[in-house]
């Protein structure tokens, strides 16, 4: 299809005001949805134009955030994510493919890193993993930790030198994993090509009887109890409707210390209808996360807003 039209009107629609557009190559940059918005808390965006869409070869990358919060891929999962269903059924009219490469790409079984090992199963003297367990010994995390949540790490391929926590669900599938590097490097966190507002983080341990806590990420997860880190400040629609069909307890909102603009937001945001007066907010103080004081939260830190 020569004629572009349709599908720069649907972005438009969807991201706002263009930033720069190249109509020979087909590339157009918006604000990003993510980094210039929602967790920098902006209600116009930042202006930087960061997201950055090919029409013309079907693909969108953001140059600020896609390495850690995987914002790129194909434009037929860009829309799914953030279009609503008029952009998808135009969308799907024109390039039909598209939205099923990207259904498919996401159902992929999603296996562990080449070379993924437990680290229970090597000794704390064995060369190869013992900067590994120099470095969670650091961050207070202890054998018991290590076990119940199947840490590993991986010396070989796109992963190596990363400390990997996998994710299962509540049939014990893998449904996602954070590789975190242990030694120097600029990218301290490296995800898999799976969409995270699919996934609850840690459903395989939840009680949804008891309290549930969500926190920012997974090192945090590990102090908490009952915990679900949100991999970010913000919310997915997925982890916001299981909570409410499924918590039967309260809801502690537990971000780092500097987040609370962005706890009050979220706290905004699902104490309502069966959840309301069940949500609950941790002040932590100032550059400090939850880890950071593992995991020890004093009753008089947990409020509750009346607003």
């Amino acid at each position: 299809m020569d004629d572009f039209t349709l599908i720069i009107e649907i972005l438009e629609d969807i991201f706002g005001e263009v930033k720069k557009h190249n109509p020979h190559n087909g590339q157009i940059s918006f604000d990003c949805p993510v980094c210039s918005y929602d967790l920098k808390g902006l209600d116009h965006g930042d202006g930087k134009g960061n997201l950055e869409i090919n029409y013309k070869m079907g693909v969108y990358k953001c140059w600020a955030c896609s390495e850690t919060n995987y914002t790129k891929g194909r434009i037929g999962n860009l829309i799914k994510k953030w279009g609503n269903k008029t952009h998808i059924r135009d969308y799907q009219l024109l390039y039909p493919e598209d939205l099923e490469y990207s259904k498919n790409k996401y159902n992929e079984n999603l296996k562990l890193p080449i070379g993924y090992t437990k680290l229970t199963e090597v000794s704390e003297h064995d060369l190869t993993a013992k900067q590994v367990w120099n470095y969670l010994k650091k961050r207070n995390i202890t054998k018991e930790i290590i076990d119940k949540y199947k840490i590993g790490f991986t010396t070989q391929g796109e992963y190596k030198f990363r400390i990997i926590v996998p994710s299962y669900n509540k049939n014990n599938e893998l449904q996602f994993f954070v590789a975190r590097s242990y030694i120097n490097t600029k990218l301290k966190y490296k995800n898999p090509q799976q969409e995270k507002s699919n996934i609850i983080f840690n459903e395989q341990h939840i009680d949804w009887e008891s309290d549930i806590y969500l926190v920012e990420g997974v090192f945090d997860m590990f102090f908490v109890e009952n915990s679900i880190p949100l991999l970010g400040k913000v919310i997915s629609d997925n982890l916001w409707q299981k909570l409410y069909e499924n918590s039967k307890s309260n809801i502690i909102i537990c971000l780092d210390g500097d987040a609370w603009d962005d706890a009050v937001k979220l706290y905004e945001k699902i104490n309502g209808g069966k959840l309301r007066g069940r949500v609950k907010l941790v002040k932590l103080p100032n550059n400090k996360d939850i880890a950071d004081l593992n995991g020890e939260i004093k009753p008089e830190q947990i409020l509750e807003l009346h607003k």
